[in-house]
């Protein structure tokens, strides 16, 4: 028997305003998972909710429900943890335990066909939050066959895996995402490009929905917009609080390169703007 694991990562919102996919693409990614999902219905081990939860550091918003519900015909086990949740500066998010910033109770779940089970998630880390901590809530299918038919076991084990988001709410919210830097550069295969790194200056994490950049250059106040595909993965990206991301921009027509980096952080104005979550 082959096992094989699903992910529901961060769920659909994820797919629709935090991924590298725009426009058709999106409506054609969902319509695929949605059609896959639909057709694995029979097997669907479990439903984790909600996929989202923003807890306060301390007080009783610090702890949080969550909700497995077993919708097979088979008895199956859970494991639930928790995930710290970082970037790279190319827009890769990055993992590692958090067990030391929540309690868990209980942390792993055995569910009979048809049933539902509460989990108690409790924030216990630093009381003091100036910028919003995102983390993972992972619900994790692991492998259980007992008192199952061997006529009913399938040659393939689907495990399936849902990635929610928890943020814990900072003292005070400050929305603030501004572009650190607009340089020339090349490629390490010498293509022309524009580099641009993006920073969250705020407290709170931002949706990139609907992004858009205007940039000028200083010398002759020619202008060129960058919005949608052309803005890469930063466009509809989750970005954090405190984080930056890097993004190299096909090199504008109308800009001539410059033929040294003296003074390259000089040469750009630029305005950064986007829609609300």
């Amino acid at each position: 028997m082959e096992t094989y694991r699903l992910s529901v990562k961060t769920y659909l919102h994820q797919v629709l305003c935090g991924g590298s996919m725009y426009g058709m693409n999106k409506i054609r990614f969902v319509t695929i998972l949605l059609l896959i999902m639909s057709s694995l219905m029979p097997l669907a081990a479990f439903q984790f909710s909600p996929l989202e939860q923003n807890f306060a550091p301390t007080g009783a918003d610090s702890t949080k429900t969550y909700t497995i519900v077993n919708d097979s015909a088979d008895t199956i086990a859970v494991e639930v943890t928790a995930l710290t949740r970082d970037l790279s500066s190319s827009g890769e998010e990055e993992n590692e335990s958090a067990s030391a910033y929540f309690s868990i109770v209980p942390s792993k779940v055995l569910l009979r066909p048809q049933s539902s089970q509460i989990v108690r998630v409790q924030y216990r880390g630093p009381r003091t939050v100036p910028s919003e901590l995102a983390f993972r809530i992972r619900a994790e299918q692991i492998p259980y066959t007992q008192g199952r038919s061997a006529e009913n076991t399938s040659m393939f084990n689907f495990l399936y895996v849902y990635t929610t988001s928890a943020y814990i709410t900072p003292t005070r919210v400050n929305e603030r995402v501004e572009v650190a830097s607009a340089v020339p550069a090349r490629t390490v295969e010498g293509r022309q490009v524009l580099s641009v790194e993006i920073e969250n200056t705020g407290s709170v994490h931002q949706i990139l929905n609907d992004l858009k950049l205007e940039v000028i250059e200083n010398k002759t106040r020619k202008s060129v917009l960058y919005q949608g595909e052309a803005l890469g993965f930063a466009n509809s990206m989750n970005l954090l609080a405190g984080k930056k991301v890097r993004v190299n921009l096909t090199w504008p027509s109308t800009f001539e390169f410059p033929s040294s980096s003296s003074g390259a952080a000089s040469l750009f104005t630029t305005k950064l703007s986007y829609g609300s979550q």
